[in-house]
């Protein structure tokens, strides 16, 4: 009887020894992959997103929590993020986070379209009324159609995660602001939480639709990884700077112009680069005016240099076509694609007006040196007439020296001449000058 009370205890004591190695084991294996979401929603948001996703699939996370703190981006690429996170097979959480930070416009839509959606303490969300920015400035758009289609975009993502719809349709109609209190109040978030460690812990037991059905998160001992964006990415989002490709792109133009007029110093190749660069990290499309404007104004330098001569009309014209595509290189967004109040918009005219303004005033000095090189006299004009004084003594059979300019030059002479005599060039080959006294 002792054996088998014995045998049944070992036999117990065996299978808590195996469930706390299961439970050790499947801790450590699970995690959480921390993502930042934070400036200005752009296309380099879309690939860190992409590659934060990939990577939770290799790394077998349990949930991808994005930490948002951003003022808004671009409708297009939020439109995108909400489609890579509507078809992730990972929960995606928002988390408005840290404390202090806002995801306002292009943010709200974001959180909006996550599995779960969560906000640290003294955080807000909203004012995702659109807005469209031309050369005058911001103006809020308040036409039904494009009101009404957003306002039934952000309900419809309300809808499919049992949010508050009638709060977030005010969000753009009213540009309603709200912080994390009462947006947990309000329904239209399911967490608050002072930091990503009590998220986690918030969030476990959750059960979560996905793409490939519900999921139960178990993050009680998940692990927290941060995701670090690649090469690319960051490259991406440094030019992405609205004011940068602006500025590299007119660099560019006129590093073009330069290498064209003065080709060998390699201007013309950064001038390639600096467009490239300018393309590749812009977020937006240069509007076509922009492109007409650069294009003119090429064209009339162009012809400044190297058809008409002297400096008028047509390179004063030129220049003003320039500065004036530079102005139209600034976002446009006729179409509405811009969904947060630019503050950056007037500093940005000045930048872009000032570099245009520099960059025309160098080329207007250029164009003055190639005119100045243009009028000198030929080399054989500058010689013949002038007059030289000798240094030797020049007969008929033998050279001598004469300085010209302050320069020795070696000099031949049809008759004789003593030395410090006072000559007249009436010949150059090449290093020689034929010269004559200066009274015959």
């Amino acid at each position: 009887m002792k054996l088998k009370n014995h045998l049944f205890l070992s036999f117990l004591i065996l299978i808590f020894i195996f469930l706390s190695l299961y439970g050790i084991g499947s801790s450590s294996s699970s995690n959480v992959l921390i993502v930042d979401i934070t400036g200005t929603i752009d296309q380099s948001t879309v690939e860190t997103l992409k590659e934060s996703l990939n990577q939770a699939e290799i790394e077998n996370s349990e949930a991808v929590i994005l930490l948002i703190d951003t003022p808004g981006g671009g409708l297009q690429e939020t439109f995108e993020i909400a489609r890579l996170i509507n078809k992730s097979s990972i929960p995606v959480v928002g988390f408005v986070y840290p404390s202090g930070s806002t995801a306002w416009s292009a943010g709200t839509f974001i959180l909006m379209s996550t599995h779960i959606a969560a906000m640290c303490t003294h955080t807000i969300i909203g004012s995702c009324q659109p807005v469209e920015i031309g050369i005058s400035g911001t103006r809020l758009i308040n036409d039904s159609k494009t009101i009404n289609a957003l306002t039934k975009w952000i309900e419809e993502r309300a809808d499919m995660f049992n949010r508050n719809k009638s709060i977030v349709k005010r969000f753009i109609t009213e540009n309603l602001d709200l912080n994390e209190t009462l947006s947990l109040k309000y329904g239209v978030i399911e967490y608050t939480a002072s930091s990503v460690e009590q998220l986690i812990q918030n969030i476990n037991g959750t059960s979560v639709k996905t793409s490939k059905g519900i999921v139960v998160l178990d993050t009680r001992y998940a692990k927290t990884i941060h995701y670090s964006p690649s090469i690319a990415v960051v490259f991406m989002k440094f030019f992405s700077n609205p004011v940068l490709t602006s500025i590299l792109f007119i660099l560019g133009v006129f590093a073009l112009l330069v290498g064209i007029s003065s080709p060998g110093f390699g201007a013309e190749v950064f001038g390639v680069i600096a467009i490239l660069l300018s393309l590749i990290g812009s977020g937006f499309s240069i509007s076509t005016l922009s492109i007409i404007f650069i294009a003119i104004g090429v064209l009339l330098l162009v012809i400044e240099i190297f058809v008409t001569p002297g400096f008028g009309v047509i390179g004063i014209g030129g220049i003003i076509s320039f500065i004036v595509g530079g102005i139209f290189l600034l976002p446009t967004y006729t179409n509405k694609k811009w969904l947060i109040s630019m503050s950056w918009y007037p500093d940005a005219i000045i930048i872009i007006l000032t570099v245009a303004v520099l960059l025309a005033i160098f080329f207007i000095f250029l164009l003055y040196k190639i005119l100045q090189v243009r009028k000198k006299k030929a080399a054989i004009g500058v010689f013949i007439g002038e007059t030289a004084k000798t240094v030797d003594k020049i007969t008929p059979d033998k050279s001598g020296y004469v300085r010209f300019r302050g320069e020795l030059w070696r000099a031949i002479s049809d008759t004789e001449i003593a030395p410090n005599t006072k000559v007249e060039i009436i010949a150059k080959d090449e290093t020689t000058l034929k010269v004559k006294p200066k009274n015959s």
